[in-house]
């Protein structure tokens, strides 16, 4: 029997797995998660591993975003998890690069939050580089841009989420453990490898956003 691929997929509401043995798929499992990745996701990895019949679970891909990070630490935490026990090999692949879009040019982008947006541009659904964050009207600017291209826009927010910020004519589209698994397995084995040597985290488009107390520690009353 082949070694097995496990892929997960949690940086969107619309959350996947998907277990490959060679180019071949074997079985796939996916859940809609608003706040519940924790719980969804054992459930799903289950129904896969079921179907795998004594096959080795020799690597983990799971999408790294950009997206919910809850969703995403969940899912490394998950494969760290099932790394001790097969001895799998897990590695971060960032999760755009499965929204399986292979027709030439396109922009993708998702609400980055506290006004920003995440921009990314993809080749034939690869990913050219690392998303950056823009402000709400220069990502405006950009979706002007790439439409008077010619160039599609995509967003892995809903066509809700997408009108309430007054982003228009943007199409909605989410990555899927299929597809991420796809992009895997069709990349060059050298740089498969050097993902797996590199640590597994999720992808990181600013700093972290600290919150200070509004007063010291030893002003507060016990």
């Amino acid at each position: 029997m082949q070694d097995v691929l496990l892929v997960l997929e949690t940086s969107c509401v619309q959350s996947s797995v998907a277990a490959w043995s060679g180019e071949s798929l074997l079985c796939q499992a996916a859940w809609r998660a608003e706040r519940n990745h924790s719980s969804a996701i054992f459930k799903a990895v289950r129904q896969v591993l079921d179907a795998l019949e004594g096959r080795r679970l020799k690597e983990i891909v799971v999408g790294s975003g950009p997206g919910a990070y809850g969703g995403i630490r969940v899912a490394l935490a998950v494969a760290d998890g099932l790394s001790l026990v097969h001895g799998s090999r897990v590695a971060a692949f960032s999760s755009w690069n499965g929204l399986g879009l292979h027709h030439g040019e396109a922009c993708v982008m998702s609400d980055a939050r506290r006004g920003g947006w995440t921009w990314g541009r993809l080749e034939n659904g690869v990913l050219t580089d690392v998303p950056a964050v823009l402000p709400a009207e220069q990502a405006r600017v950009s979706v002007a841009e790439c439409m008077g291209k010619g160039v599609p826009v995509f967003s892995t927010e809903t066509a809700e989420h997408l009108a309430a910020r007054e982003m228009s004519g943007i199409v909605p589209v989410y990555p899927s453990a299929e597809a991420l698994g796809a992009a895997w397995l069709s990349l060059a084995e050298a740089r498969r490898e050097e993902l797996l040597e590199s640590p597994a985290e999720p992808l990181y488009v600013r700093a972290p956003h600290i919150t200070r107390a509004k007063r010291p520690a030893w002003a507060v009353k016990a």
